[in-house]
């Protein structure tokens, strides 16, 4: 066992930086905007914040001495002595995903943040690392990844050179293979995925990256009335408003300014992407100005979502995201692929990043009778909504019958909604995997493996039973769980997914008296 160590010291500038910004809209709103202000609440809030923040500025050095951490032979130890004593065991084997990040600040000064996502649910499913050695996090990840590599794994994934053997890597572009070197045995880490100009050009018009202009010429114009220069700015209005090749002038600024900042905002999100793999798991590196970096191990994958929304349809693209076992829910960068793949390429980097998982062409439309029960299903958002519309009754701009128009257009928002979820509505079952598509205005396809599910259920209400139908519902593990239904299926199509599903327990009995011979 290794000794016990400290954080990085430099731990200490990240907590005062996030101190000062946590206390920085405080500190102008009592010393600035009610600076002149002489009620006893404003008075004694200013000196109870400067006792508050020295109070967390003293802390901060103690907290940083009062922790430790241990790399033992199987987990890793926080410990925290801090006006109580406690301490954190976690097994390297329950480490779900590791993540990185680089700002500015940590390139500067040669360190890294590191986080460790676990099985754990609550609080404490991420270990966070705020800043340590690159070499130290480096020891940190090789560890878990020796002893992982110790327990046997349930699934077989080809390693990278067997994948471009047999021609898995089928993106019309050449994979690199690069070649790292874990406890002195060399592991290929195939590239599969980099962002080009074109891509991040399409990301910035799809994302809408150029709307950020307008709350952006928002907060300039109240800027601008806190200082009192609306006579000044309603006179260069007026000047370019009166003349019309200014007015073009202007709008054409306009849309080129919100062009430029949209795709400066995509290349600093996603520039530099790049997404590789290696045998057991898959890594997604990106960022311009501050690097990301996650790992997910392939085994915790659970289902692949594919998502598109109005604009990707049209667009012909999708975005990806690995459904993993345990990890944080706040962070949902760490099991989301590029979100801007076109959808034939996103299909086959599935495939190569998770080789049992493979998306069908062909799949089955739900029966007609489902149309008409899925348009004539009360909608209780559009009830709930037109009866506060008629209390209300809003009348903007002195239209009176503003609330018959909005509870109308809101019905005929919901009816098409519906149109589209019925034809967009898909299912197909194979001896091992089970694919839905189902989504309105947004669709989703969602892929899961048998022996990923934890339980089923198939159930039908009296419309359903008439018309000889029936929903049915998945449950994979999540954080903690994920319920996925397919609602109106053929109840022949529901039995034989039930018998399907239970092909699976009698699998496993199976695996378990093989393994116990």
């Amino acid at each position: 066992m290794e000794a016990s160590r400290r954080f990085h010291p430099f731990m200490m500038v990240f907590e005062m930086g996030r101190l000062i910004k946590n206390s920085l809209f405080f500190f102008v709103f009592l010393f600035i905007i009610k600076g002149g202000s002489d009620s006893w609440m404003f008075f004694y809030g200013r000196y109870a914040l400067v006792g508050l923040f020295i109070f967390s500025l003293i802390s901060i050095p103690i907290k940083w001495k009062s922790r430790t951490y241990t790399l033992e032979e199987k987990t890793l130890q926080i410990t925290r002595r801090y006006l109580t004593t406690t301490k954190q065991t976690v097994p390297y084997s329950k480490v779900q995903h590791v993540k990185r990040k680089n700002t500015w600040l940590h390139r500067m000064f040669r360190v890294t943040s590191l986080t460790l996502e676990t099985s754990v649910q609550g609080e404490e499913s991420s270990i966070k690392f705020p800043a340590l050695d690159v070499s130290e996090a480096d020891k940190i990840e090789r560890k878990i990844e020796h002893k992982k590599g110790e327990q046997p794994s349930s699934e077989f994934h080809p390693t990278a050179s067997e994948s471009a053997e047999k021609g898995m890597n089928v993106l019309g572009e050449t994979t690199k293979i690069d070649t790292d070197e874990v406890d002195g045995e060399k592991v290929d880490r195939a590239v599969h995925f980099t962002s080009s100009k074109k891509e991040i050009i399409k990301a910035s018009f799809t994302s809408f990256s150029f709307l950020a202009i307008i709350p952006l010429g928002a907060s300039l114009l109240s800027k601008m009335e806190d200082f009192h220069w609306e006579s000044k700015t309603e006179g260069v209005l007026s000047t370019i408003l009166d003349s019309v090749l200014l007015t073009v002038f202007a709008v054409t600024v306009f849309i080129l300014a919100a062009v430029v900042l949209g795709i400066g905002r995509t290349i600093v999100k996603y520039g530099k992407y790049e997404i590789a793999s290696d045998p057991d798991k898959i890594y997604i590196t990106k960022g311009f100005v501050d690097e990301s970096y996650f790992s997910i191990t392939k085994e915790k994958v659970q289902a692949v979502l594919i998502e598109q929304t109005f604009m990707k349809r049209l667009m012909g693209l999708a975005g990806v995201k690995l459904i993993c076992a345990g990890g944080s829910e706040e962070d949902t960068d760490v099991s989301s692929l590029y979100p801007f793949l076109p959808v034939d390429r996103a299909h086959l980097l599935i495939e190569e990043l998770l080789p049992g998982y493979k998306v069908q062409g062909h799949m089955e439309r739900l029966p007609k009778q489902a149309f008409w029960v899925r348009l004539l299903r009360v909608s209780w958002l559009g009830i709930i909504s037109t009866v506060i519309l008629f209390f209300v009754k809003p009348d903007p701009f002195g239209f009176e019958s503003f609330w018959v128009m909005a509870s109308v257009l809101l019905f005929v928002f919901i009816g098409v909604s519906r149109i589209l979820n019925y034809y967009h509505s898909k299912y197909v079952m194979d001896e091992s995997a089970i694919q839905f598509q189902f989504g309105g205005f947004t669709s989703h396809l969602f892929l899961t493996k048998r022996e990923k599910l934890l339980e089923v259920m198939v159930s039908r209400n009296l419309f359903q039973k008439k018309l000889g139908l029936a929903s049915v519902n998945m449950v994979n593990r999540e954080n903690p769980v994920r319920h996925t239904s397919m609602d109106d299926v053929p109840n022949a199509w529901a039995s034989e997914f039930y018998e399907w599903y239970r092909k699976r327990e009698n699998k496993i009995r199976g695996e378990n008296k093989r393994r116990a011979l």
